[in-house]
């Protein structure tokens, strides 16, 4: 093997390894734009259990139909906080109920309207249907 034929060669895996890596792209490219056409699936992964506005006592919560939701249930505020940092600088964090809210309305499959009957509650906290005391 000449020092031309292992230029050549070298070429030739550098150019495979630019079309890997441009097919790979353009399938987590693909994959994103799906599951940013399909609410349910961000729902599901992303949003589910989120405080998503609140004024006042009235918050609408991402917990709908398609969650088992229904009027009347009483759910647990829960607030995530972090109470030191683990290995690698990756932070740990302890769950505490800090409130509760009331299903007021179903607004469709994925949210509802909600009133804070008891404690406290903000836009970062989640709420939970089956909620389970630490």
């Amino acid at each position: 093997m000449n020092l031309s034929t292992s230029r050549q060669s070298g070429g030739i895996t550098r150019i495979r390894r630019s079309i890997v890596g441009l097919l790979f792209a353009s399938l987590l490219a693909a994959a994103c734009a799906s599951a940013a056409d399909s609410p349910s699936l961000r729902h599901t992964f992303f949003m589910r259990g989120h405080i998503v506005e609140m004024q006042d006592a009235a918050l609408v919560v991402c917990i709908g139909q398609a969650d088992g939701a229904s009027v009347g249930q009483t759910l647990d505020v829960v607030r995530h906080r972090r109470v030191a940092t683990g290995p690698k600088g990756m932070g740990r964090f302890k769950r505490e109920v800090v409130g509760q809210v009331r299903i007021d309305a179903i607004v469709d499959e994925h949210y509802a309207e909600a009133t804070l009957v008891s404690g406290e509650a903000g836009q970062r906290d989640s709420v939970e249907l089956n909620s389970t005391r630490d």
